[in-house]
């Protein structure tokens, strides 16, 4: 646009001026102010609170080093980086001797005096550009902290402290955008980069809205989000091209043919097929987005095309376009999933990406591992997990020198190092009760305290302080069975559950009662917030405009209850006679927030337009089985509640069987509800038909109990009441 405006003004300028013009210097002085006038680049600010769960990096002791991952998208040309860094550090300490290094990629590129009388400061600094590269870049903070020079200094001493507080710290940068490149290839990591910001958007055009395409559609958009991995992404659908965001269309060939005809392109393959054009608008060429293509000249031929799109993964083929002939998913198990450890399965810490670790230093920083637990497990107080850990560590070290573990935050072991000459320990075994564990992600932290055997003012050698991990250690967890009690619509923000309990989406639906584009965008929304919780595209989900009377799977309902079958109104813990609700109004809170009261106020408000409601019930159709429904006034409303749905913030207040959410503010009010009528789902795992029926119906359970134990008291008292009956007998 501004190449053309440009081109346009010298045309004008070459006119005027080709004879005598007493305007030509005019010309001539505004032709030179607009060609030196800089293209104004894109920009992006990323508050470095989003790319660590840390809310501060805290520095201690006298030497100390944190580090954060800055991303740098391939489809940036970065002209210009300004970090903005927010510190506090102890009032105790000496100015002249303490100083904070900033680094990117172990260059130095500032640093500033720890000021005790300037304890809370911000700096800002320019990045050299020529330090980034496109990835990960690591941002360091290095701390050098004196508090005391004339004599002993404590080298951990607790005023040895500087706080980087990253929430109110940010990196700006300025860039222009990279072409794309047209090859099928830079689907897999340049079109759809996770380290884009603030979001990824992509728009989605199908050659009609029948049940197929809008399906294709879903599989399409769950390809895309999960190359985003957790970087939210957008989706919209439409039927033309949307400008400033790639854009992906889907259908036969002719249809193909004639959508690309007015822009001067064109796709003749007869099978599935996937081709990149550089984005075509009414007013010329955008060649930093894409549009996709994916075509064929039967139903079966598209499908073939859409698969294979949400699959590709590697830097391969590197041809503009790509035929596909066939297709084979690989082979699926139920609960499985990015990071996800399966039963009876032992793990070495290398597969859990913890490969070999030395801790080592006065200040050691800590390792993790993180994996997944299947959501709908039930973790039985008697069973345990087997940790086998080999590991040595130096010699010289206090028998207070400790490695310790940590479950989700929690320490739970600390094995002492107590042998001063060193050691080396293999298998050595560690069981930590499942019960510590929860359902979705955990956190296995392993943490040393390395203390040296020093005198006061003795030298401080610190070669000698280490622990190292090796990968070759292992975890292995029992069986345990899936088995939960639901309504939970927090295990829908943990991994997509009950929808994701095939990775791919099997069994299934979502079902709009408005195949409007607003009401199909939520579906896509919704659709890559799943994929992204599981991190498998969801290759087998539906999109219904009817409910099958056979439905046995799992359904989600975006749109209008007032349309729903009666069968599921019903059902529904808020449907009541006459087309009126049923509204609970909580009164009492009890403990942990749970709310141990409910007032019950039938009448026909409705929702308004500001609001968005999410209801999760049994399913009428298949026992054990999930109807969740995104509720509001309007499609347009429930394509505003998809999209505060990938909030982070909201996520984490989705809970219970009900979840109300406004969205008239900046930031969305969440409100969840235990309501509802409870049930049990799952069905993999060891549990008996005995265990599963006294999960269900405790009270029966302890009256078995009490039971068993007066029938118990009754035949002992029968048997002493014999006895003396028959000791008297023999005595008369």
């Amino acid at each position: 646009m501004y190449g053309k405006h440009i081109n346009s003004f010298v045309l004008n300028y070459n006119q005027l001026t080709s004879n005598f013009n007493p305007m030509k210097p005019i010309f001539h002085f505004l032709l030179l102010m607009i060609l030196s006038f800089p293209v104004i680049a894109k920009e992006a600010l990323i508050q470095l609170q989003q790319l660590t769960p840390q809310s501060v990096l805290q520095l201690k002791c006298l030497t100390d080093e944190k580090s954060v991952m800055l991303p740098v998208s391939e489809r940036w040309n970065v002209k210009k980086a300004t970090l903005n860094v927010h510190y506090i550090s102890s009032i105790t300490m000496l100015a002249e001797h303490s100083q904070l290094t900033i680094k990117i990629n172990d260059f130095s590129i500032g640093q500033v005096k720890l000021n005790p009388l300037a304890p809370d400061a911000t700096i800002s600094l320019d990045i050299p550009v020529r330090y980034l590269r496109a990835g990960y870049n690591k941002l360091s903070f290095a701390v050098t902290q004196h508090f005391y020079l004339q004599g002993c200094e404590n080298t951990c001493a607790p005023e040895l402290w500087t706080d980087i507080n990253i929430h109110d710290s940010t990196l700006h940068v300025e860039y222009e955008s990279n072409p794309i490149p047209l090859a099928v290839s830079s689907i897999a990591k340049f079109i759809f980069d996770p380290k884009i910001y603030p979001e990824g958007r992509v728009n989605i055009i199908t050659e009609n809205r029948t049940e197929d395409n809008l399906t294709l559609a879903a599989i399409v958009a769950s390809g895309v989000a999960r190359r985003f991995d957790y970087r939210k992404v957008l989706f919209e659908f439409s039927h033309q091209i949307k400008p400033e965001m790639d854009n992906i269309v889907i259908g036969t060939t002719d249809f193909m043919q004639k959508f690309l005809q007015p822009h001067k392109l064109s796709t003749n393959n007869q099978s599935g097929s996937l081709k990149i054009f550089p984005l075509p608008l009414a007013d010329g060429v955008d060649n930093t987005h894409a549009l996709i293509a994916i075509s064929g000249a039967t139903a079966d031929h598209i499908k073939l095309a859409a698969l294979t799109f949400s699959n590709i993964s590697i830097s391969y083929p590197g041809e503009q376009e790509l035929s596909v002939f066939e297709f084979k998913a690989p082979e699926l198990v139920p609960y499985s999933g990015r990071d996800v450890i399966t039963a009876n399965k032992s793990y070495d810490f290398k597969t859990l990406n913890f490969p070999t670790t030395t801790f080592k230093g006065l200040n050691p920083i800590s390792k993790e591992i993180n994996f997944r637990l299947p959501v709908d497990i039930s973790l039985m107080q008697n069973q345990t997990a087997k940790l086998l850990l080999n590991l040595s560590y130096g010699a010289g070290m206090r028998e207070s020198t400790a490695l310790n573990i940590l479950v989700n935050g929690i320490i739970v072991r600390a094995i002492g190092l107590n042998n001063k000459s060193g050691d080396y320990l293999q298998d050595y075994r560690i069981d930590l009760p499942v019960y510590i564990f929860k359902p979705g992600t955990n956190t296995i932290t392993f943490s040393s305290e390395l203390h040296p055997e020093l005198k006061e003012c003795d030298y401080a050698a610190v070669s000698n302080l280490f622990i190292s991990i090796y990968e070759n250690s292992t975890i292995t967890f029992p069986d345990m069975p899936h088995f939960v009690e639901l309504p939970k619509l927090e295990l829908l923000m943990l991994n997509g559950f009950p929808f994701t309990r095939w990775p791919d989406g099997y069994e299934s639906m979502i079902y709009l009662t408005d195949p409007s584009s607003d009401s199909i965008s939520a579906a896509l929304n919704l659709i890559g917030l799943m994929t992204q919780k599981n991190g498998f595209p969801m290759l087998s989900i539906k999109i219904g405009l009817q409910i099958p009377e056979t439905w046995q799977g799992d359904l989600i309902i975006i749109g209008d209850p007032a349309k729903l079958p009666e069968e599921l109104k019903k059902q529904s813990p808020l449907y009541a006679e006459n087309n009126t609700s049923l509204m609970p109004y909580p009164v009492i809170r009890a403990w942990e927030n749970e709310t141990s009261a409910f007032s019950l106020s039938r009448q026909t408000g409705s929702i308004g337009n500001i609001n968005g409601m999410i209801m999760q019930f049994e399913s009428p159709y298949q026992k054990g089985r999930t109807v969740m429904m995104l509720q509001a006034q309007s499609s347009g409303t429930a394509h505003n509640l998809s999209k505060v749905l990938l909030d982070p913030e909201v996520q984490a207040q989705v809970s219970g069987g009900l979840v109300l959410v406004e969205m008239d503010q900046i930031k969305p009010r969440v409100t969840s509800l235990e309501i509802g009528k409870k049930y049990l789902s799952g069905k993999q795992g060891k549990i008996s038909p005995v265990d599963s029926f006294l999960y269900q119906y405790p009270y029966t359970y302890h009256a078995l109990i009490g039971f068993l134990l007066l029938s118990l008291s009754a035949i002992i008292f029968n048997i002493l009441k014999r006895k003396r009956a028959t000791h008297q007998t023999n005595e008369s």
